[in-house]
C-alpha cells in the first residue's frame, strides 16, 4: 500500500513592495526618503536605494517602521533574506500592528525553510487584519501551510477548519486539500473521508480526488470501494503502468480475476514490462479457468526474459493437463535457472513418478528433501519408491 503523498506549492510574494503607511500620518522626511528609495528601486539602482534608507536610519536615534520595512523589502528582493529579517523585525518593534511587515517576515522565514516561525508571522498578520475587520483568509492559509511544512499539523488544524467552515467565504479547493492532508496525517479517518467527498462534490471531474478516495479506502482495507473509486479515476485520466497494475491487483483481490486479467494485459503493453507482471497475468487467467490464455501469457514472457518462476508456472499448467513429460522438461529448465526452487524439484518428482521414471523421480525428490518445507513429502515419496521396488 502506498503512502499517501500530497505536495503543496505556495506562491508567496513579498507583500506591498511599494511601501505604504497603515493608518498613520507619515512625517514628511519619511515620505521623502521612501519616495527617493522607491525611485531608485524602479531604476534597479539597488545600491543607491539601500544607501538612502540606511542614511536615514543612521541619522535618527529612532528609526521609522516604514523605512525599516522598505529596507527589508529591498534586501529580500536582492536575495539577502537574513538581513531582511532583521529590518522586518525592527519594523514590527516600531509598529507592532503593521501587518504587511509580519506577512513579509513570514514569507522570508518560509523561503529560509523556518516554517514554524513563518506560520507564527502569517498568523500574526492575519490576526491584525481580523482585528481591523479586514478579511484576508489567504494569509491564514499561508500560516496553516507553514505549520504543515513544519510538521506541526495540530497547529494547522484549527486554522484550516476555520477556513473551510464557510465563515470566511466559500472554501477554496486548496484549503480543503490542506485540511485533507492534516486529517490523514493525524489519522482522523472519517473526517478525511468527509473532506474527500466534499472535494468530489466540488470537482467531480478532477481525477486526483478519486485517486485519493481510492487510497483512503485502501488504507481502510475496503478493497471493493477502493476498486470503485480507482475505476472512476481510470475513466478520467489515462493510467500509467504502475496504476494499471494496482487496479488489476485490486480486481484480483476482490475475486474478479478475469477483469484483473484485462488490466494486467494493458500493463504488459507498456515499455519495460517485467516477468512478474506476466506471472500475475497468468495467475489471473488460471483463477478465471482460462489455462490456454495463462500458458500464452507465460510463453510471451519467456520470449522476453526466461525465469525460473515462469517455467514453473508453465509446468503447473501442463501437470494439471497430465502432460507430465512436457511438465518435467519445463521444471528442468526452471531448476536450471534456480537450483534452489524447492517446489520445482518436488513437482519434478511427481512428474517422473507419473512417467514411471523412478531414477529421475528419486533424483528430483532427493533434491527436494533438502528443503525444510518439502522434506517430509519428498521422503514419503522416496519411501514409496523403495517399497515398490521391493515388491
Amino acid at each position: 500500500m502506498k503512502r499517501l503523498i500530497f505536495s503543496f506549492l505556495i506562491c508567496l510574494i513579498l507583500f506591498q513592495y511599494k511601501a505604504k503607511a497603515e493608518d498613520q500620518k507619515l512625517p514628511w522626511q519619511v515620505q521623502e526618503v521612501v519616495y527617493k528609495a522607491q525611485q531608485a528601486i524602479i531604476k534597479k539602482d539597488y545600491i543607491n536605494a539601500e544607501k538612502i534608507l540606511k542614511k536615514f536610519i543612521e541619522k535618527h536615534k529612532k528609526s521609522h517602521y516604514l523605512i525599516e520595512f522598505t529596507l527589508g523589502n529591498l534586501l529580500a528582493q536582492t536575495d539577502r533574506k537574513r538581513e531582511a529579517l532583521y529590518h522586518y523585525k525592527e519594523s514590527t518593534n516600531l509598529y507592532p500592528d503593521y501587518s504587511d511587515a509580519w506577512q513579509n517576515m513570514g514569507t522570508t522565514y518560509f523561503d529560509l525553510k523556518q516554517y514554524e516561525k513563518a506560520g507564527n508571522c502569517f498568523l500574526r498578520a492575519y490576526e491584525i487584519n481580523e482585528k481591523r475587520h479586514k478579511n484576508k483568509p489567504d494569509v491564514l492559509y499561508y500560516a496553516a501551510i507553514s505549520y504543515i511544512m513544519a510538521k506541526k499539523e495540530r497547529k494547522a488544524l484549527p486554522h484550516l477548519q476555520q477556513l473551510v467552515s464557510g465563515k470566511l467565504g466559500p472554501p477554496k479547493t486548496e484549503w480543503l486539500q490542506a485540511l485533507l492532508k492534516v486529517y490523514i496525517d493525524l489519522k482522523l479517518e472519517e473526517r478525511a473521508f468527509n473532506i474527500a467527498y466534499t472535494l468530489i462534490d466540488k470537482e467531480g471531474d478532477n481525477p486526483r480526488w478519486w485517486k485519493i478516495l481510492a487510497q483512503l479506502y485502501l488504507q481502510k482495507g475496503d478493497y471493493k470501494n477502493a476498486v470503485a473509486a480507482f475505476t472512476i479515476y481510470s475513466y478520467l485520466t489515462p493510467l500509467n503502468q504502475e496504476e494499471t497494475m494496482l487496479l488489476a491487483d485490486l480486481y484480483y483481490t476482490i475475486g474478479l480475476p478475469l477483469v484483473a486479467a484485462k488490466y494486467y494485459e494493458r500493463a504488459v503493453t507498456f515499455k519495460g514490462d517485467r516477468p512478474s507482471y506476466y506471472e500475475k497475468l497468468a495467475s489471473a487467467y488460471i483463477a478465471a479457468h482460462r489455462p490456454d490464455k495463462a500458458k500464452d501469457a507465460l510463453n510471451r514472457a519467456l520470449n522476453i526474459k526466461p525465469t525460473s518462476q515462469l517455467w514453473f508456472m508453465i509446468a503447473q499448467i501442463l501437470y494439471e493437463r497430465e502432460k507430465f513429460k512436457e511438465a518435467y522438461e519445463a521444471l528442468r529448465k526452471s531448476t536450471k535457472l534456480n537450483p534452489k526452487k524447492a517446489e520445482a524439484w518436488l513437482l519434478m518428482g511427481y512428474c517422473a513418478l507419473h512417467m514411471d521414471k523412478k531414477d529421475l523421480a528419486r533424483e528430483a525428490l532427493k533434491k527436494a528433501s533438502k528443503f525444510p518445507k518439502q522434506k517430509k513429502m519428498a521422503k514419503e515419496l522416496l519411501k514409496q519408491i523403495i517399497s515398490r521396488e521391493k515388491r
